[in-house]
């Protein structure tokens, strides 16, 4: 077998130091006439470094491991998109798993993380997850709750729903619509919780009545949807709390046979690509899906890097309302 080439069979094709080539490979700088004289000695040896090896002598495996519900979903595929592209510019390798919303599946998938000692987790929890189901697995490792609350004692990164929902729904008030309904499917989600909750203050502040619709998928709720739409009391507006929400809306004006003229004013949470393609294009709460992913590694390699323990942060963003016509904006 061909015998793997060292640091050292570098140093020598490159004609400079060991301690030379390590800090070429870190990345710290060094000449270019050496760091060219380096590069070329790696490609032409086919040099890669032992992760193994570099692991045990620090302690880390440089693996960073991430849980979510879903990947189709649009928020959650570009978050992580987001956070392993940055991930891979530090250097580290992202291990990524959906838990679907079943516990059992979350708590197999932590194992799994624990097997491979990664260095820290990025969680967004399933329903009914508390910080002791996580710690009897993952003691120990840094953890970061991403779009979910998890625990006052884990770092957390997510929307401002409640206010988001609030401004949303302020945003249909001011358009003069008082029959305002807020739509959402699987409403024990933290989000939705809290988006309903902003929409329910909106609605108390102008004393008006709330009206929820829930229901346990997106397929029960669409039927609903169009039943209250046909009923002698229809509601005037919509608030659809995320961007399957808005889509389903969108799939029972279809259903109904209705023209564009006869589509409800609504606000969706989110921007999926289609919001500005429809006609009307919709009127949404944007996410900083971005800024959320880059604030949410920032605690978790702070938490990995320290040297002591701090208190938790909570790190709440704000959303955007991007206005449309979906609502009434011309």
């Amino acid at each position: 077998m061909k015998r793997r080439a060292t640091v050292n069979d570098v140093a020598k094709l490159a004609r400079v130091g060991g301690s030379t080539v390590s800090r070429y490979l870190r990345g710290i700088p060094v000449r270019p006439n050496i760091a060219e004289r380096v590069a070329r000695a790696v490609d032409e040896l086919g040099y890669a470094p032992d992760e193994t090896a570099r692991a045990l002598r620090l302690g880390r495996t440089r693996t960073i491991g991430m849980i979510v519900p879903r990947v189709a979903n649009p928020f959650f595929s570009l978050a992580v998109q987001c956070m392993e592209e940055e991930i891979q510019q530090r250097g580290c390798t992202m291990i990524l798993l959906t838990h679907q919303d079943r516990m059992a599946q979350q708590a197999s998938h932590l194992a799994t993380l624990l097997r491979c000692k990664v260095d820290g987790v990025i969680l967004t929890a399933a329903p009914a997850t508390t910080l002791q189901n996580v710690r009897s697995v993952l003691p120990d490792v840094p953890i970061v709750a991403f779009d979910a609350f998890l625990s006052s004692e884990v770092d957390s990164v997510f929307l401002g729903n409640r206010e988001a929902a609030f401004s949303a729904t302020e945003h249909l008030l001011a358009h003069g619509h008082t029959q305002i309904a807020c739509l959402t499917a699987k409403e024990h989600i933290y989000s939705y919780q809290q988006r309903i909750a902003g929409y329910s203050d909106a609605m108390t502040r102008h004393n008006l009545k709330s009206i929820l619709m829930t229901a346990p998928d997106y397929d029960t709720l669409r039927s609903a949807l169009k039943a209250s739409i046909q009923s002698n009391k229809p509601p005037a507006a919509l608030l659809a709390l995320s961007d399957v929400g808005s889509l389903n809306v969108l799939r029972a004006f279809d259903e109904l046979g209705m023209s564009r003229s006869q589509y409800l004013p609504f606000v969706g949470f989110d921007d999926p690509d289609f919001a500005a393609l429809i006609d009307p294009p919709l009127t949404v709460i944007r996410q900083p899906i971005r800024k959320m992913a880059h604030a949410t590694l920032r605690l978790l390699f702070q938490r990995i890097d320290e040297s002591a323990p701090h208190e938790a942060q909570q790190m709440t963003l704000p959303g955007e309302l991007l206005c449309r016509r979906s609502c009434g904006c011309a």
